[in-house]
């Protein structure tokens, strides 16, 4: 819920920089010249903060806290009076009245750093789902209870083997282990765990040791282990939520960022509409392919596939029906290659297949299996065919001559009636 602030005060140009550095906080501010206006149009006690100038232009500060007890419940409210007076002067009169707090208007310095330290602490929530490990029940039901009161989503275990267990079975933003646990168990048991998944998002999860290690060596020695902080037993609960707050905001922008390099590498690698690859990837990879061929001495073939009258469907049907038949095509295209197969889109209507250990004879088998399906698969109502032609890889070809010779027999085969492959190689 958004946070909120009552500002009264009878200058203009306070009233503003008040408004402003809360609103640069998040904070949403309701400002009022008088208290009189305050009274009459302020919501009800939904604010966090209520600051009043000492001296309005229609009551004391004091009166209008008066009245604004009266007509409303202050809750949790946040009371502070602005003056112009030395602070210590009316200190006490001012909490009398119900004023938590006393800033001289001057020192907006001290306002301001003192609002982000006490926004900060309002907002402060974890949100995160954090595994602890902790083999003394009363500390683990003290500590678990401060997390959940974070919003936090705790499973507390006692030892390695169940922590193991929780671990393989659920997506964690933080793991909180003690220092030492019941049989001779111990942190580093637990970062050992965490850091064996070496091909895993899991290998990079945040750890928290709590310990009661005096020694700044051994204390150390847990980061150089793979723990990402610890926290000295007594622990101050203030800090402990702020580190483990700091670790989980960490770790989710970390993720936010790895999200978006993957969103990145999807529009830089893939073709968006049918989710192929696409023309940049074919050209970066496919001589991949043909080195390993020729390295390791097996056949590659290649097939280009070319929409019969593609262009004929937009101008007709639209650029929507005509997407619909790409995607179609594409869909195809899948579900007639190999987990080894390179399928890409050329540009347009015209895709492309690699097929590593695949000889001519079977390639030209392959491409007459997936006219036969593009033909049957009718996207949108349509009868759409297309031509291909097949190409093998030959001693002295590269990827350009190969996709040539590919190529050329589509233009023969489209040249010779259509709907049909054609291989040159044959």
């Amino acid at each position: 819920m958004k946070i909120k602030a009552l500002i009264i005060d009878k200058k203009g140009h306070y009233r503003d920089s008040l408004a402003s550095i809360l609103s640069d906080l998040g904070v949403e501010c309701e400002i009022y010249a008088t208290g009189k206006d305050a009274l009459e149009s302020a919501k009800k006690p939904e604010y966090a903060f209520i600051f009043v100038s000492r001296y309005l232009e229609d009551m004391g500060g004091e009166l209008f806290l008066h009245h604004y007890q009266q007509k409303y419940f202050l809750a949790d409210a946040l009371t502070v009076m602005i003056t112009q007076n030395e602070v210590t002067e009316i200190m006490l009169e001012a909490n009398k009245a119900g004023f938590k707090l006393v800033f001289n208007e001057k020192d907006i310095n001290s306002i301001h750093s003192f609002l982000i330290r006490v926004v900060n602490n309002r907002t402060l929530d974890l949100h995160g789902k954090i595994l602890y490990i902790e083999d003394q029940d009363s500390i683990a039901a003290m500590t678990t209870a401060l997390f959940e009161s974070y919003l936090a989503d705790v499973n507390h275990v006692k030892n390695v083997d169940s922590a193991k267990i929780k671990f393989i079975e659920n997506n964690y933003d933080l793991v909180i282990t003690d220092c030492e646990l019941n049989g001779n168990e111990t942190a580093n048991d637990i970062i050992e765990l965490v850091r064996s998944y070496n091909d895993s998002d899991k290998a990079r999860i945040p750890i928290l040791v709590v310990s009661g290690e005096k020694d700044q060596s051994k204390r150390t020695a847990f980061l150089r282990n793979g723990a990402n902080d610890f926290i000295i037993k007594p622990f101050d609960q203030d800090e402990l939520v702020v580190r483990v707050s700091n670790l989980i905001s960490n770790k989710k922008i970390e993720d936010q960022a790895r999200k978006q390099q993957q969103e990145l590498i999807q529009l830089a690698m893939f073709d968006q509409l049918t989710g192929l690859y696409n023309r940049h990837s074919l050209f970066d990879l496919a001589p991949k392919y043909i080195s390993d061929a020729k390295r390791h001495k097996y056949s590659i073939s290649l097939l280009v596939i070319d929409l019969d009258f593609f262009k004929n469907v937009n101008d007709s049907e639209g650029h929507a029906v005509g997407d619909s038949v790409l995607k179609m095509v594409g869909k195809v295209l899948r579900e007639h290659c190999r987990n080894e197969d390179f399928v890409a889109r050329f540009g347009g209507e015209e895709f492309v297949m690699l097929l590593p250990h695949c000889d001519l004879i079977s390639a030209c088998s392959k491409a007459e299996e997936i006219r036969e399906a593009i033909a049957e698969s009718n996207p949108c109502g349509l009868t759409i065919t297309a031509s291909l032609g097949v190409a093998i890889l030959e001693k002295d070809d590269d990827f350009s001559s190969l996709f040539d010779k590919a190529d050329n027999a589509v233009y023969k085969a489209k040249e010779t009636g259509r709907n049909k492959v054609i291989s040159l190689d044959l």
